[in-house]
């Protein structure tokens, strides 16, 4: 009997163990992709108007020291047009009150000003629009995990 309460203790601890390797895996997975890809979004002139959606890995290299460049495809969704971005930012610039906010608004207007020039190269949206995005990103392996870096 006690060796048959020792098997049962021995099944019952060991996945509970199992569960604590911290170990980070070989290769960033999809939600660390998934992650990383929405944070370079982040610095996109498009990600006041847009949001990402559907992102796939199609491919990595591994260049060695915990360095892994990933080769993404993704879905920008876009959520406002720039003209109604362009009513926000003016909106902010009349209600600056402060340098910080009226240096903010002024970051907001440059913004506007990048979208309308892609917009004049890569054509113009309306909203709801999907555009196909293929892009790569560089992930560095870390003690928590696999993190994004420019």
């Amino acid at each position: 009997m006690q060796r048959f309460a020792r098997i049962f203790a021995f099944l019952l601890i060991f996945p509970a163990l199992a569960g604590c390797n911290n170990d980070v895996k070989a290769e960033p997975g999809p939600d660390e992709i998934t992650t990383a890809v929405i944070e370079r979004f982040r610095n996109d002139p498009y990600a006041r108007v847009a949001h990402v959606e559907n992102v796939h890995k199609t491919n990595s290299v591994s260049t060695g020291d915990g360095v892994v460049t990933v080769m993404v495809s993704y879905d920008m969704v876009f959520d406002r047009s720039i003209s109604e971005f362009a009513d926000d930012v003016v909106k902010q610039g009349k209600q600056a009150e402060n340098l910080d906010a009226a240096g903010a608004a002024a970051r907001d207007a440059v913004d506007v000003l990048k979208m309308k020039m892609l917009a004049l190269k890569e054509g113009g949206f309306t909203v709801g629009d999907r555009r196909g995005v293929s892009n790569e990103i560089r992930l560095v392996k870390s003690e928590k995990g696999w993190i994004y870096r420019p």
